[in-house]
């Protein structure tokens, strides 16, 4: 019996080696844990000014890229300015109006298709309007006013303006019957006629 509660307390110490020294792993990992976090609030702290510039890099490549797929259309200049899918804008005037900028000019459809139901986005830096136009008839200047009512006039000087939408309406016209030929038939192709 003596030899057994020996062996009994053997296994509680045991026991109790095998729990400090897992207590003492728990708290080595811990630690690293610790270190790493560190470690790596530091490359953090180290990389947020050079995200910083990346993001004020990024912006202006951002501008860059838009004034490249857009046609940025300069408000003091005379003369006809391309503005992108065909039109042009032309007999652009500015004026002071409450908070804001009242801007009037004749936009052109300089193709050669009738355009109906016309929206174009008229944009100066984060202001925006929607002028609407029902129909522009190739080479007709289609008189516009819009008015942005958070811009001031002296960043009124450049502006985006696009195309969003539009109906474009063809028309085809036949003066005659046809000169003999048969009409077109891809079947009769593939069989080997023409």
């Amino acid at each position: 019996m003596k030899a057994l509660k020996q062996f009994f307390w053997f296994l509680m110490l045991l026991a109790m080696f095998a729990a400090a020294a897992a207590g003492g792993y728990a708290v080595y990992l811990e630690r690293e844990d610790r270190a790493e976090i560190d470690k790596l609030r530091a490359q953090v702290a180290g990389f947020d000014p050079r995200f910083d510039k990346f993001k004020g890099a990024v912006g202006d490549l951002s501008k860059g890229f838009t004034s490249l797929v857009l046609e940025e259309a300069d408000l003091s200049r005379a003369g006809w300015q391309p503005i992108g899918k065909g039109f042009y804008l032309v007999d652009v005037t500015t004026a002071p109006l409450d908070k804001g900028v009242r801007i009037r000019g004749k936009i052109i459809n300089a193709t050669s298709v009738l355009h109906e139901g016309l929206t174009f986005m008229f944009r100066i830096g984060k202001s925006s309007a929607t002028i609407n136009v029902p129909r522009a008839a190739p080479a007709v200047a289609l008189p516009f006013e819009v008015v942005l009512p958070d811009v001031a006039p002296a960043d009124a000087k450049k502006a985006f303006i696009e195309l969003v939408s539009s109906t474009i309406s063809f028309s085809a016209t036949t003066t005659g019957k046809s000169s003999g030929r048969d009409a077109f038939d891809p079947e009769k192709i593939l069989r080997g006629g023409n």
